[in-house]
């Protein structure tokens, strides 16, 4: 099995170092869909732009992803509202969706290629408790705030998901799948066009006052934005933030038959209420995209390219799942996504150098495109809303002199823990 990025092999970026002192209006440290969205946002406004990026746009997060453009991630709507109230939570799902659209429109104004598929998510219960407790909280708070979904109890889920396995499911429109990595491309490409500055290859060794430094030179700008995501506390920001470590696979090409299988009807993007769940999903080729986890690797100090353990639970949950599915994974990688302890991202300015703005932590593709936005807008316009939600001061359930007792790794997890077992 190939341990080598998929996406990766269709592409070999090649970009321009800093080499040099340069200035602009804004530099924006981080190459990935938050980072090129803000840049994105600044330009559009007239804003002078520089790009730095440590190795290649899309080459981290972004760039591995699944592709899934739902306002879903470790945060659903029903948790929202629980944690923040309705009104609250319901601002905050349409953040997401801002996201959402701002990343299709995007696709649609600049006609990137990047397999964009019109894909309804499905969010499935392993459990009769699961969806008790889950799907059918969840289809009512998508109901209440008047949003439409479908709910189906078990024997109507068959018609839609070739799996006897499922306790049900809640399914809504409006959602959709890409190759992210051909999209932060894409858009890379798009934003040099516009006038934007963009260095690859250009690690950033030092915050300033005035800008940023870098192994080969430097970018004097009246802001700094930076948005690393996990990396941010590796810049000197006090950003309460880890990662969780997750592996996508892809299969060989599916027949139509064998995607049948899987989808009788429409093709749908499809996760999981387990703890460490699985999500998959049908890309343009006919590939099936599955991603996964196991407890060892998830909260790793450092990634780990390669994992048996995770191949072989994904085959596992394929056969329990689909067993008449004889079906051959091409590639395995791994991937870091940014977390806070509570699931919701950071962002805020930092105390001591009042020109630097920071943001992370957007665990999924619209998220990080809404904080992506967000932040240029506090930079330019001084936007605040959401500050309170985002901000890294916030009271979280391990508290610091615990995680230090702890360390990062079992406190993280233990959170995570507490959180998705409160829900669920």
């Amino acid at each position: 099995m190939d341990t080598s990025v998929y996406w990766f092999k269709q592409q070999r970026p090649q970009g321009e170092p800093l080499r040099g002192t340069v200035s602009s209006e804004v530099v924006v440290v981080g190459g990935g869909i938050a980072g090129l969205t803000c840049a994105q946002a600044l330009a559009d406004r007239g804003v002078e732009v520089t790009v730095v990026e440590q190795t290649f746009c899309g080459a981290g997060a972004s760039g591995k992803s699944s592709g899934f453009i739902t306002p879903d991630s470790e945060l659903d709507l029903s948790d929202l509202v629980a944690n923040y109230g309705e009104a609250r939570g319901q601002a905050l799902w349409e953040f997401a969706k801002s996201g959402l659209e701002r990343i299709r429109g995007t696709i649609q104004a600049l006609a990137i290629d990047c397999d964009y598929q019109l894909q309804d998510s499905l969010f499935v219960a392993q459990s009769a408790r699961a969806f008790r407790n889950v799907i059918e909280v969840e289809h009512r708070t998508h109901a209440s705030l008047g949003y439409h979904s479908t709910v189906y109890e078990r024997a109507s889920l068959e018609a839609i998901l070739g799996s006897r396995v499922y306790q049900g499911g809640i399914r809504y429109g409006g959602t959709f799948g890409i190759n992210s990595f051909a999209y932060c491309r894409a858009l890379r490409s798009a934003l040099a066009q516009q006038g934007v500055r963009i260095f690859e290859g250009t690690p950033v060794t030092r915050l300033t006052a005035g800008g940023v430094e870098t192994p080969g030179g430097a970018v004097t700008a009246r802001s700094v934005a930076v948005l690393t995501d996990y990396e941010l506390p590796a810049l000197g920001l006090a950003a309460p933030v880890y990662h969780i470590q997750t592996f996508l696979s892809i299969s060989r090409p599916l027949r139509d038959h064998e995607i049948r299988t899987i989808f009788p009807g429409d093709r749908l993007m499809v996760w999981d209420t387990d703890l460490i769940y699985q999500y998959f999903r049908i890309t343009g080729e006919g590939r099936l995209l599955l991603g996964g986890a196991n407890l060892c690797s998830m909260y790793s100090s450092r990634e780990r390219p390669s994992s048996e353990p995770v191949a072989r639970k994904l085959y596992r949950y394929l056969f329990k799942h689909f067993p008449s599915l004889k079906l051959e994974i091409e590639h395995l990688w791994s991937g870091l996504i940014g977390v806070s302890q509570d699931f919701a991202p950071v962002a805020a300015r930092h105390d001591a150098l009042p020109a630097v703005y920071f943001a992370g932590a957007a665990a999924g593709l619209p998220w990080a495109a809404a904080l992506g936005e967000y932040l240029a807008e506090k930079i330019t316009e001084g936007r605040a809303e959401f500050d309170d939600v985002l901000s890294p001061g916030r009271s979280f359930p391990i508290g610091r002199r615990l995680q230090c007792l702890l360390g990062k790794p079992a406190a993280f997890a233990l959170s995570h823990g507490i959180a998705k077992y409160l829900r669920k």
